[in-house]
């Protein structure tokens, strides 16, 4: 029975923890402020899932994607490390490869965690496709294996234990980046086990989440006949593939894809489609028609780090906020924050600029400035 990239069959009841922050200025920093917020928030874990998603790290190989991965060896069949690498190299160029270090001082029994620094194929017209294909084929056919992130110049770090301890782990008070988030987990419908820990990454993308969705078995159905393949059995995992859709594949102009993207996943009521400026109510009549199978139902917080089209940070909720979200920005207005408290953010900047997105209401930072507060209506901004 493997022990770490496959998904054991029992379930646990429970809730989460988010923070994550963001200096727009792309100042480097170690992880250990995000340790520490992440940390304080120690009763909404219990154990079975921690991890980090960080931006900034890999400047000798920023224009090369970076397949992260966690191993462990399957009787039976070729070392684990060598399948993946026969895989890339049908796929890719590897360019580097490279233990990621860790401290196995703190968790005794784990599995290799291993990076691989890739080019496509020269001739490959649709790279990031391609990347993402990899992704999915090695997390659902090479057992053994579990590709943790696939972006370029950025990796998550993630485990199956306290936050704290998976912080520790990865020694990420030594890793610097300029963007961060981060998830102490509590399961509700799925197992404690080092893949379904967050961050859940495709690509560029990374998502921490608080709640639960429920339109999980629509969701599915509607990636799959976009060419994503849901194995992982976990609520999360739609999330990011539904937001790399609608931000890199549906078309839309790079600079509105992420705010359509956004709106799509918690659009608005229909009764308050109806009382919107005739243009700003077309527009979301037909959005919502659209992507009708892409809208998140039920109880949720999440935080979306990206670097599509540019490095980006959003926060987000269900419609009617039934998890906590918190924004903050340094007084110096270099650094943003979220969290699921506002304690875990003063722990580390007693900023007075906090407040409270409203229910369905994205906040949106970027290393241009906050785009959005969460207290306006997106879509006008969309439309212009």
């Amino acid at each position: 029975m493997t022990r770490f990239t496959e998904r054991p069959p029992y379930r646990e009841l429970s809730a989460c923890g988010i923070a994550a922050m963001f200096n727009m200025d792309k100042k480097l920093t170690t992880g250990e402020n995000i340790k520490k917020m992440i940390s304080v928030m120690r009763e909404r874990e219990n154990g079975l899932g921690g991890g980090f998603a960080a931006y900034g790290l890999f400047p000798k190989y920023k224009d090369q994607y970076c397949i992260q991965l966690i191993m462990e060896e399957i009787p039976g069949l070729k070392p684990t490390k060598e399948r993946v690498e026969e895989f890339l190299n049908e796929k890719t160029v590897i360019e580097e490869e490279e233990r990621v270090p860790v401290n196995d001082k703190i968790i005794k029994e784990h599995p290799l965690i291993w990076r691989f620094f890739v080019d496509p194929k020269k001739g490959d017209e649709y790279p990031d496709e391609t990347i993402k294909d990899i992704m999915m084929h090695i997390n659902s056919k090479i057992r053994g294996a579990f590709c943790l992130s696939g972006g370029k110049n950025m990796a998550v770090f993630k485990g199956n234990g306290w936050a704290e301890e998976i912080a520790n782990f990865y020694m990420i008070d030594k890793i610097k980046a300029y963007m961060w988030s981060a998830h102490s987990r509590f399961p509700t419908n799925t197992p404690g086990w080092w893949g379904g820990a967050h961050p859940f990454s495709i690509l560029g993308h990374a998502v921490v989440h608080n709640g639960e969705i429920t339109s999980y078995g629509t969701n599915v159905n509607y990636l799959e006949e976009l060419g994503y393949q849901c194995k992982l059995l976990t609520d999360t995992e739609v999330l990011a593939y539904l937001f790399d859709f609608l931000v890199r594949k549906s078309k839309y102009p790079p600079e509105i894809a992420h705010k359509i993207a956004a709106v799509t996943l918690a659009p608005p009521y229909w009764r308050e489609i109806d009382r919107m400026p005739s243009k700003v109510r077309e527009f979301a009549t037909a959005l919502r028609m659209t992507h009708r199978k892409a809208m998140a139902n039920g109880p949720f917080s999440i935080v979306i780090t990206t670097d599509y089209p540019k490095p980006m940070m959003i926060g987000h909720s269900d419609r009617k906020k039934l998890r906590p979200l918190i924004a903050a920005v340094s007084e110096d207005e270099n650094t943003f924050y979220l969290s699921s408290e506002l304690n875990a953010i003063h722990l580390i900047n007693d900023t007075q600029n906090f407040w409270q997105p409203d229910p369905g209401k994205p906040v949106i930072a970027t290393i241009d400035g906050i785009e959005a507060y969460g207290t306006e209506n997106l879509l006008e901004s969309i439309i212009g």
